[in-house]
């Protein structure tokens, strides 16, 4: 089995040098890893094209020639995946949130492929024909390594939260993650940290043993689970009542205070329809397909609406643009 490891830092910066301690510990258990610098791709944003050939034809059809059919094939032939990347200003860095756009959000997701996969390949949705990749389908499991510099986690809030973006879609049983801090803007201070170290080699050791099986079959083996029974992260939309919303996986839980200390409890049935389930995706598709639906018997009204914005202002654009046609 293969293990790939993703890094979206400086090279041999700390988040790269804790993702090769990931791997060495992967490796002590028999696992293929490779690694692979996100910085070393081109990929550009996706255009949001009327007609996506990438979803119709698969990654190579798309209109955009770089280099996401290429990570997306990467993605496809392992069977575990660790991202690791700094946090800048609370979040990952934005390419990598791009990347996952591009690449690794919506035109990944299993459970719209299993969906499609019924309707013998036609996007019921928009009425199109869709690529299915086959191996999308296969078992992955997944960690997470996010590198902070302050000495407290204040400032890495959506460090860890935001990774998980870039799994979800493509139904990956996250294992284990880990926030680091303390690093500051010093490269490869993190090796001062042993502990640190060996807390990356078990993270490694944990995905690798994660490797091949079911999503449901995989335990969860992170040192410090979070709030949320499903994707373990503390990131919760909190309105005026007890219920809160788990940020990452769209569940309902009720807060519960006892003295200074705060639990949020989750019914069953909440936990079987998150976001990292097929179910809860499922759902998602459709909610899509019912928005199109409901929104059909008004699309002639569109065209003659968009006139008044088509013909609003001039784009502004930068020097070494002027001249040139604006793409998509």
């Amino acid at each position: 089995m293969k293990l790939l490891g993703l890094t979206c830092g400086r090279k041999m910066g700390c988040s790269e040098i804790l993702l090769k301690e990931a791997l060495m510990g992967a490796e002590e258990l028999g696992i293929d890893v490779e690694i692979l610098r996100l910085l070393d791709l081109d990929v550009k944003p996706c255009r949001l094209c009327k007609t996506c050939l990438w979803q119709q034809k698969g990654p190579e059809k798309c209109v955009i020639k770089d280099d996401a059919p290429f990570l997306w094939n990467k993605v496809m032939e392992c069977d575990g995946l660790i991202i690791s990347a700094p946090v800048y200003t609370l979040t990952p860095p934005g390419y990598l949130k791009m990347i996952g756009d591009r690449a690794l959000g919506p035109k990944g997701d299993v459970a719209f492929k299993l969906e499609l996969k019924k309707e013998q390949g036609t996007d019921v949705r928009f009425g199109s024909p869709a690529s299915i990749d086959e191996r999308a389908f296969k078992p992955r499991a997944g960690a997470f390594i996010s590198v902070g510099g302050a000495p407290y986690p204040d400032w890495v809030s959506l460090g860890l939260p935001l990774l998980h973006t870039m799994t979800f879609s493509l139904q990956i049983a996250i294992v284990d993650q880990m926030q680091v801090l303390r690093v500051g803007n010093i490269l490869g201070a993190v090796v001062l940290y042993e502990e640190t170290i060996k807390r990356a080699r078990q993270l490694g050791r944990n995905v690798a043993e994660g490797m091949g099986k079911p999503f449901d079959e995989v335990k969860y083996r992170g040192d410090k689970p979070g709030a949320c029974p499903v994707c373990h992260t503390n990131l919760m939309l909190v309105g005026k009542t007890s219920t809160v919303e788990c940020a990452i996986c769209g569940i309902h839980g009720k807060i519960k205070v006892d003295g200074d200390k705060i639990t949020v409890v989750f019914p069953e049935e909440e936990q079987k329809k998150s976001r990292l389930t097929i179910e809860g995706k499922r759902i998602h598709f459709y909610e899509i397909l019912d928005v199109a639906q409901e929104l059909e018997p008004r699309l002639s009204e569109i065209t003659p609406k968009l006139e008044k914005y088509k013909s609003y202002k001039s784009y502004i654009k930068p020097p070494s643009k002027v001249g040139k046609k604006s793409g998509a």
